[in-house]
């Protein structure tokens, strides 16, 4: 009984949503749920990942471990990007503190080794360190694609509610299979009801 009257109301809001939507031609970017807590988005998604709707992503105020598990997603090796950058920075220091003393400009003094390595330990440390910071901003970027000025996620309504106490979950219109007629039609069907089924614009 609960979970026909969870279709009822949320079909309504996505009914509302879909007449709007027609008004421009914008193209749809995906279709989104509005939940109150992460057991609920994490309900859902375990509900709409076998059923091969679309791409699903999420977007909440703290960091979800076991909603990234369940949506299949592989945590990136950012302690590998940080050793490698911090690898190649502390190289490249040391070979520039060795061929500066050693070739580029000698200055011999009391016929000390012109490789005195333990002379320049602390700037390739410090270098190191800073290459493997840095290494790791930039992966990052990459790796969520930023910068981006605008994204589609900003159309959905209350979505600034994302950093605060809202959780948010987005079948994108990415795949062949996507059918947003279909995706409202699950999303409003859950057994944990969202809040407000949409169509969401580019």
């Amino acid at each position: 009984m609960a979970k026909g009257a969870n279709k009822g109301h949320a079909g309504v809001d996505a009914e509302h949503k879909v007449a709007a939507g027609h008004e421009n031609d914008a193209p749809l970017w995906g279709v989104s749920a509005e939940f109150d807590d992460a057991s609920s988005l994490l309900d859902a998604i375990s509900d709409l990942a076998p059923r091969e709707l679309g791409r699903l992503d999420t977007y909440s105020p703290v960091p979800l471990p076991a909603v990234a598990d369940a949506l299949g997603i592989r945590h990136p090796p950012m302690n590998v990007v940080a050793i490698l950058g911090a690898l190649v920075g502390g190289a490249a220091m040391m070979a520039m503190c060795l061929y500066a003393t050693a070739y580029d400009y000698i200055f011999n003094i009391g016929g000390r080794p012109l490789y005195s390595w333990p002379a320049f330990v602390v700037p390739t440390v410090s270098f190191a360190t800073l290459t493997g910071a840095f290494a790791v901003y930039v992966g990052l970027l990459m790796l969520n694609r930023l910068p981006t000025l605008n994204h589609p996620a900003f159309n959905i309504p209350n979505f600034s509610r994302s950093t605060q106490d809202r959780y948010f979950l987005v079948i994108e219109a990415r795949d062949a299979v996507f059918d947003p007629d279909l995706a409202e039609r699950a999303l409003a069907g859950l057994s944990t009801r969202p809040r407000l089924v949409t169509r969401v614009k580019r």
